[in-house]
Parts: C-alpha cells; sequence; structure tokens
C-alpha cells in the first residue's frame, strides 16, 4: 500500500481500488486519525510510567522523553493513520464499480 513512509501508491497491489480518493482536502481525516492515535499513544504511556513508577516517578526524565516522544509519534504513526482513514472511508462509501 505504501511506496515509502510518507507517500501511498496510486492503487491497491491485489484489488486495484484507488487509494486516492480524488477529492481536495480528502487525507485532513488521515490528520484527525494522525493527532488522536499519538494522543492516545502518549496518554497511555504516561500513565503506565505514573502506575508503575508512582512514588517514585522519574519526572525529570518525563520533562525531556515526553516531548521528544509527542514529536516523534506523528511521524512514526502517519503511515498507519492514512490507511485507517482509507478504511474507514471505504467502510462508509464503499467503491462503486461502473458498468459501462
Amino acid at each position: 500500500m505504501l511506496k515509502h513512509w510518507f507517500k501511498m501508491r496510486s492503487a491497491c497491489g491485489n484489488c486495484g481500488i484507488p487509494l486516492e480518493r480524488g477529492e481536495k482536502d480528502y487525507f485532513i481525516g488521515s490528520m484527525m486519525w494522525n493527532l488522536l492515535l499519538s494522543e492516545f499513544v502518549f496518554i497511555a504511556i504516561f500513565v503506565s510510567v505514573l502506575v508503575i513508577r508512582w512514588p517514585n516517578v522519574p519526572w525529570d526524565a518525563i520533562q525531556f522523553v515526553a516531548p521528544l516522544g509527542m514529536l516523534l509519534a506523528p511521524l512514526l504513526l502517519f503511515p498507519f493513520s492514512k490507511l485507517v482513514w482509507l478504511a474507514f472511508d471505504l467502510m462508509l462509501r464503499p467503491e462503486r464499480v461502473d458498468s459501462g
């Protein structure tokens, strides 16, 4: 589905469904998924560290690692958020086959 980390192919290699829906600003939805996934990953890791390390929480390490994680998470999750958005959109608006 992906040419490289930041570029999708034009169509699926198996079924030929176009991956670009041809609508202006279509992948704004994938940016929304990217933000949501990044925030949920951050919250899950943060709460896990708090629960596991309580009462000796490493606040100094969190102060430096958390911003770095918040910068890297959207880059690491980018292709997955585009594919999740496309799958969600295809579920609600299936690709129509022209019979003509």
